[in-house]
Protein backbone atom coordinates (compact mmCIF):
# COMPACT_ATOMS: atom_id res chain seq x y z
CA UNK A 1 0.00 0.00 0.00
CA UNK A 2 1.16 3.26 -1.07
CA UNK A 3 -0.49 6.44 1.38
CA UNK A 4 -1.02 9.62 -0.89
CA UNK A 5 -1.37 12.80 0.77
CA UNK A 6 -4.61 14.72 -0.71
CA UNK A 7 -2.21 17.29 -0.81
CA UNK A 8 0.41 15.45 -2.69
CA UNK A 9 -1.92 14.08 -5.62
CA UNK A 10 0.72 14.87 -8.24
CA UNK A 11 2.89 12.44 -6.78
CA UNK A 12 0.67 9.81 -8.12
CA UNK A 13 2.60 9.29 -11.49
CA UNK A 14 6.15 9.48 -9.47
CA UNK A 15 4.70 6.35 -7.29
CA UNK A 16 3.91 4.55 -10.80
CA UNK A 17 7.11 4.97 -12.22
CA UNK A 18 8.50 3.84 -9.27
CA UNK A 19 6.85 0.66 -9.07
CA UNK A 20 7.51 -0.54 -12.47
CA UNK A 21 11.04 0.02 -11.52
CA UNK A 22 10.10 -2.04 -8.17
CA UNK A 23 8.66 -4.97 -11.15
CA UNK A 24 12.12 -4.43 -12.55
CA UNK A 25 14.42 -5.00 -9.85
CA UNK A 26 12.38 -7.48 -7.44
CA UNK A 27 10.31 -10.60 -8.64
CA UNK A 28 7.02 -10.55 -9.36
CA UNK A 29 6.28 -13.30 -7.24
CA UNK A 30 7.36 -11.07 -4.20
CA UNK A 31 5.00 -8.99 -3.95
CA UNK A 32 0.88 -9.95 -3.03
CA UNK A 33 -0.62 -6.95 -4.08
CA UNK A 34 0.00 -2.87 -4.54
CA UNK A 35 -2.36 -0.20 -4.39
CA UNK A 36 -2.30 3.23 -4.12
CA UNK A 37 -4.52 4.84 -0.98
CA UNK A 38 -5.41 8.46 -0.88
CA UNK A 39 -5.73 9.36 2.68
CA UNK A 40 -7.01 12.32 4.94
CA UNK A 41 -4.69 14.81 6.30
CA UNK A 42 -6.41 13.82 9.69
CA UNK A 43 -4.68 9.88 9.48
CA UNK A 44 -1.46 12.07 8.96
CA UNK A 45 1.34 12.84 11.47
CA UNK A 46 1.87 16.97 10.66
CA UNK A 47 3.44 19.57 12.59
CA UNK A 48 0.34 21.29 13.84
CA UNK A 49 -0.23 18.23 15.79
CA UNK A 50 3.11 18.01 17.30
CA UNK A 51 3.16 17.52 20.78
CA UNK A 52 5.81 16.89 23.81
CA UNK A 53 5.18 14.24 25.66
CA UNK A 54 4.74 14.12 29.50
CA UNK A 55 8.34 13.24 30.81
CA UNK A 56 8.61 10.51 33.71
CA UNK A 57 8.58 7.15 33.81
CA UNK A 58 6.13 3.93 33.76
CA UNK A 59 6.08 0.45 34.76
CA UNK A 60 5.85 -1.63 32.07
CA UNK A 61 3.42 -5.14 32.81
CA UNK A 62 7.09 -6.76 33.11
CA UNK A 63 7.83 -4.75 35.45
CA UNK A 64 10.50 -3.23 33.70
CA UNK A 65 11.20 0.44 34.01
CA UNK A 66 10.39 2.45 30.86
CA UNK A 67 12.27 5.43 30.72
CA UNK A 68 11.82 8.31 28.29
CA UNK A 69 14.25 11.37 27.56
CA UNK A 70 13.66 14.44 29.90
CA UNK A 71 14.46 18.34 28.80
CA UNK A 72 17.71 18.31 29.27
CA UNK A 73 18.24 15.17 27.15
CA UNK A 74 17.21 17.12 24.50
CA UNK A 75 18.11 20.24 24.51
CA UNK A 76 21.47 18.70 24.56
CA UNK A 77 20.68 16.73 21.37
CA UNK A 78 19.89 19.89 20.02
CA UNK A 79 22.46 21.47 20.60
CA UNK A 80 25.64 19.46 20.48
CA UNK A 81 24.44 16.79 18.06
CA UNK A 82 24.18 13.89 20.68
CA UNK A 83 23.28 13.24 23.92
CA UNK A 84 25.13 10.53 26.18
CA UNK A 85 23.20 9.20 29.06
CA UNK A 86 24.85 6.45 31.26
CA UNK A 87 22.50 3.93 33.31
CA UNK A 88 19.28 4.46 30.95
CA UNK A 89 18.47 0.56 31.52
CA UNK A 90 18.36 -0.64 34.33
CA UNK A 91 20.95 -4.09 35.31
CA UNK A 92 18.41 -6.66 35.41
CA UNK A 93 16.89 -5.25 31.63
CA UNK A 94 20.71 -5.25 30.37
CA UNK A 95 21.38 -8.89 32.05
CA UNK A 96 18.33 -10.43 30.23
CA UNK A 97 18.56 -8.68 27.15
CA UNK A 98 22.13 -9.90 26.42
CA UNK A 99 20.65 -13.61 27.41
CA UNK A 100 18.17 -12.61 24.65
CA UNK A 101 20.95 -11.85 22.27
CA UNK A 102 22.84 -15.11 23.35
CA UNK A 103 19.92 -17.54 22.59
CA UNK A 104 19.14 -15.63 19.32
CA UNK A 105 22.63 -16.28 18.37
CA UNK A 106 22.76 -19.91 19.40
CA UNK A 107 19.98 -20.34 16.82
CA UNK A 108 21.95 -19.21 14.11
CA UNK A 109 20.30 -16.15 13.33
CA UNK A 110 22.96 -13.67 13.59
CA UNK A 111 24.88 -12.82 10.06
CA UNK A 112 28.27 -11.51 9.09
CA UNK A 113 28.04 -7.46 9.15
CA UNK A 114 28.70 -5.97 5.90
CA UNK A 115 28.92 -2.08 4.83
CA UNK A 116 27.69 0.08 2.14
CA UNK A 117 24.18 1.04 1.23
CA UNK A 118 21.43 -0.54 -0.31
CA UNK A 119 22.71 -3.07 -2.79
CA UNK A 120 26.15 -1.83 -2.54
CA UNK A 121 26.09 -3.71 0.74
CA UNK A 122 29.47 -5.55 1.09
CA UNK A 123 31.46 -7.92 3.07
CA UNK A 124 34.67 -5.70 4.06
CA UNK A 125 36.81 -7.18 7.19
CA UNK A 126 39.34 -4.15 6.80
CA UNK A 127 36.28 -1.50 7.49
CA UNK A 128 34.26 -4.14 9.90
CA UNK A 129 34.53 -6.79 12.04
CA UNK A 130 30.72 -7.61 13.64
CA UNK A 131 27.70 -9.81 13.79
CA UNK A 132 24.14 -8.82 13.31
CA UNK A 133 20.71 -9.68 13.70
CA UNK A 134 17.69 -7.24 12.87
CA UNK A 135 15.46 -7.59 15.46
CA UNK A 136 11.08 -5.50 15.81
CA UNK A 137 7.93 -6.14 16.73
CA UNK A 138 7.72 -7.70 13.33
CA UNK A 139 10.34 -10.18 13.66
CA UNK A 140 7.74 -12.60 15.51
CA UNK A 141 10.11 -15.45 14.19
CA UNK A 142 12.41 -14.57 17.03
CA UNK A 143 10.61 -15.88 19.77
CA UNK A 144 8.89 -13.76 22.75
CA UNK A 145 11.13 -12.26 25.27
CA UNK A 146 9.90 -9.96 27.87
CA UNK A 147 12.48 -7.89 27.92
CA UNK A 148 12.63 -7.50 24.11
CA UNK A 149 9.36 -6.19 24.49
CA UNK A 150 10.15 -3.85 27.39
CA UNK A 151 12.93 -2.69 24.99
CA UNK A 152 10.70 -1.97 22.08
CA UNK A 153 8.51 0.26 24.61
CA UNK A 154 11.13 2.28 25.73
CA UNK A 155 12.34 2.85 22.08
CA UNK A 156 8.57 3.80 20.92
CA UNK A 157 9.09 6.30 23.95
CA UNK A 158 12.11 7.64 22.76
CA UNK A 159 10.81 7.76 19.10
CA UNK A 160 7.21 9.76 20.28
CA UNK A 161 9.05 12.03 22.33
CA UNK A 162 11.83 13.14 19.35
CA UNK A 163 9.57 13.06 16.74
CA UNK A 164 8.20 16.41 15.45
CA UNK A 165 9.94 18.27 18.90
CA UNK A 166 9.89 21.63 18.97
CA UNK A 167 12.90 21.78 21.18
CA UNK A 168 14.53 19.93 17.72
CA UNK A 169 14.01 22.74 15.43
CA UNK A 170 17.15 23.89 13.66
CA UNK A 171 16.70 27.56 13.96
CA UNK A 172 19.33 30.30 12.29
CA UNK A 173 21.90 32.85 14.45
CA UNK A 174 18.78 35.18 14.48
CA UNK A 175 15.91 32.45 16.12
CA UNK A 176 14.48 31.77 12.07
CA UNK A 177 13.46 28.60 11.58
CA UNK A 178 15.56 26.91 9.32
CA UNK A 179 14.01 23.42 9.19
CA UNK A 180 11.25 21.49 11.54
CA UNK A 181 12.22 18.87 13.67
CA UNK A 182 11.52 16.07 11.69
CA UNK A 183 8.21 13.69 12.07
CA UNK A 184 9.35 9.94 12.20
CA UNK A 185 7.64 7.65 10.95
CA UNK A 186 7.19 4.06 12.95
CA UNK A 187 6.91 1.70 10.30
CA UNK A 188 10.71 2.32 9.01
CA UNK A 189 12.49 1.99 12.52
CA UNK A 190 16.01 -0.13 11.90
CA UNK A 191 16.73 -2.59 15.14
CA UNK A 192 19.47 -4.85 15.28
CA UNK A 193 21.74 -6.68 18.04
CA UNK A 194 25.53 -6.07 17.01
CA UNK A 195 28.00 -8.55 18.60
CA UNK A 196 31.77 -7.56 18.07
CA UNK A 197 34.04 -10.45 18.85
CA UNK A 198 37.31 -9.85 20.53
CA UNK A 199 39.52 -7.68 17.72
CA UNK A 200 36.42 -6.43 16.37
CA UNK A 201 36.07 -2.88 14.78
CA UNK A 202 34.23 -0.49 12.59
CA UNK A 203 36.29 2.13 11.06
CA UNK A 204 34.60 5.63 10.62
CA UNK A 205 31.62 6.33 9.05
CA UNK A 206 28.52 8.45 8.56
CA UNK A 207 24.77 6.47 8.85
CA UNK A 208 23.07 8.52 6.57
CA UNK A 209 24.12 9.15 3.29
CA UNK A 210 22.83 11.09 0.25
CA UNK A 211 21.89 9.51 -2.60
CA UNK A 212 20.79 6.46 -0.79
CA UNK A 213 17.71 5.31 1.20
CA UNK A 214 19.44 5.91 4.51
CA UNK A 215 19.15 9.60 3.72
CA UNK A 216 15.61 9.39 5.69
CA UNK A 217 17.75 8.44 8.72
CA UNK A 218 17.03 11.43 11.37
CA UNK A 219 18.26 9.79 14.40
CA UNK A 220 21.11 6.79 15.10
CA UNK A 221 20.78 5.35 18.79
CA UNK A 222 23.05 2.77 20.53
CA UNK A 223 21.96 1.12 23.84
CA UNK A 224 24.68 -1.12 25.14
CA UNK A 225 24.57 -4.37 26.93
CA UNK A 226 28.29 -5.11 28.46
CA UNK A 227 28.42 -6.10 31.92
CA UNK A 228 31.22 -5.38 34.18
CA UNK A 229 33.37 -3.42 31.24
CA UNK A 230 36.68 -2.18 32.02
CA UNK A 231 39.22 0.21 29.90
CA UNK A 232 41.39 -2.87 29.09
CA UNK A 233 37.88 -3.80 27.21
CA UNK A 234 38.36 -1.60 24.09
CA UNK A 235 35.70 -0.64 21.99
CA UNK A 236 34.58 2.50 22.89
CA UNK A 237 32.13 4.39 20.06
CA UNK A 238 34.13 7.46 18.72
CA UNK A 239 31.76 10.36 17.36
CA UNK A 240 34.01 13.39 15.69
CA UNK A 241 33.42 16.90 15.45
CA UNK A 242 36.23 17.72 13.15
CA UNK A 243 34.07 18.72 10.01
CA UNK A 244 34.77 16.15 8.12
CA UNK A 245 33.39 13.18 6.55
CA UNK A 246 34.92 9.26 6.41
CA UNK A 247 38.21 10.39 7.01
CA UNK A 248 40.62 13.29 8.47
CA UNK A 249 42.37 14.80 5.52
CA UNK A 250 46.28 15.36 6.03
CA UNK A 251 47.14 18.04 8.36
CA UNK A 252 43.74 17.85 9.24
CA UNK A 253 43.11 18.73 13.44
CA UNK A 254 41.41 15.87 14.86
CA UNK A 255 38.40 16.32 17.23
CA UNK A 256 36.44 13.38 19.02
CA UNK A 257 34.62 12.31 22.43
CA UNK A 258 34.97 8.92 23.35
CA UNK A 259 32.41 7.14 25.01
CA UNK A 260 32.90 4.20 27.13
CA UNK A 261 30.05 1.32 26.22
CA UNK A 262 29.43 0.57 29.44
CA UNK A 263 25.83 -1.62 29.91
CA UNK A 264 22.74 0.41 30.04
CA UNK A 265 24.15 4.03 28.48
CA UNK A 266 22.59 5.16 25.91
CA UNK A 267 23.79 7.61 23.03
CA UNK A 268 21.52 9.25 20.48
CA UNK A 269 23.23 11.26 18.02
CA UNK A 270 21.82 13.15 14.83
CA UNK A 271 22.90 10.71 11.61
CA UNK A 272 23.67 12.81 8.79
CA UNK A 273 25.84 15.18 11.46
CA UNK A 274 28.04 12.79 13.57
CA UNK A 275 30.96 10.66 12.00
CA UNK A 276 31.87 8.11 14.22
CA UNK A 277 33.57 4.67 14.74
CA UNK A 278 34.11 1.21 17.15
CA UNK A 279 37.39 1.45 18.05
CA UNK A 280 39.17 -2.30 18.47
CA UNK A 281 37.30 -4.24 20.85
CA UNK A 282 39.54 -6.45 23.22
CA UNK A 283 36.77 -8.58 24.70
CA UNK A 284 33.69 -9.20 23.31
CA UNK A 285 31.51 -6.32 22.81
CA UNK A 286 27.25 -6.19 22.68
CA UNK A 287 25.30 -3.62 21.53
CA UNK A 288 21.96 -2.33 20.38
CA UNK A 289 22.03 -0.54 17.17
CA UNK A 290 18.91 1.65 15.61
CA UNK A 291 17.96 4.15 13.31
CA UNK A 292 14.87 6.21 13.86
CA UNK A 293 13.74 7.55 9.82
CA UNK A 294 11.54 9.88 8.87
CA UNK A 295 9.15 8.88 5.39
CA UNK A 296 10.44 9.03 2.02
CA UNK A 297 8.87 11.96 0.06
CA UNK A 298 8.39 12.62 -3.55
CA UNK A 299 11.53 14.86 -3.66
CA UNK A 300 13.75 11.93 -1.93
CA UNK A 301 12.45 9.36 -5.16
CA UNK A 302 13.37 12.11 -7.34
CA UNK A 303 16.51 12.59 -6.27
CA UNK A 304 17.45 9.09 -6.27
CA UNK A 305 15.84 8.71 -10.09
CA UNK A 306 17.96 11.28 -11.71
CA UNK A 307 20.93 9.07 -11.12
CA UNK A 308 22.31 7.31 -14.30
CA UNK A 309 24.44 5.14 -12.65
CA UNK A 310 22.46 1.69 -13.18
CA UNK A 311 22.80 0.72 -9.38
CA UNK A 312 20.87 3.68 -8.78
CA UNK A 313 17.38 1.69 -10.31
CA UNK A 314 18.08 -1.03 -7.09
CA UNK A 315 18.42 2.13 -5.08
CA UNK A 316 15.09 3.43 -6.09
CA UNK A 317 13.14 0.48 -5.36
CA UNK A 318 14.20 0.46 -2.17
CA UNK A 319 13.08 3.90 -1.63
CA UNK A 320 10.10 2.96 -2.79
CA UNK A 321 9.28 0.02 -0.62
CA UNK A 322 10.23 2.51 2.47
CA UNK A 323 7.49 4.07 2.04
CA UNK A 324 5.10 1.39 2.65
CA UNK A 325 7.74 -2.01 3.43
CA UNK A 326 10.04 -0.10 6.08
CA UNK A 327 13.94 -0.27 5.92
CA UNK A 328 14.91 -3.33 7.85
CA UNK A 329 12.83 -5.55 6.30
CA UNK A 330 15.02 -5.12 2.79
CA UNK A 331 18.59 -3.80 4.13
CA UNK A 332 21.04 -5.92 5.16
CA UNK A 333 19.08 -9.14 4.43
Amino acid sequence: IIMVHQSDRNSVPVCASVLFTIFLVFPVSSFYSVRIQSVSSSSLATRRFRRILPLGSTTAPTSYIIPSLNDESIANLNDSGYVVLPNYLSPDLVSNLLKDVEGIRASGRFKTAKIGQDFSNKLNTEVRVAETCFIGRSKSDLGDSAARMALYDSLDRIREGLSGNLRLDELDDGGDLLRCAPALDPGLDELLYARYPRGGFYRRHRDAIDGSASVLRCYSLLLYLNEEWTEKDGGHLRMHFDGFDDEVPEGGEEDYLDVEPRGGTLVIFKSDQVPHEVLDTWAQRTAIVGWYNRAATTSDIQSLSSQEDVTRLGMLAVAAVLVFGGVASILLQ
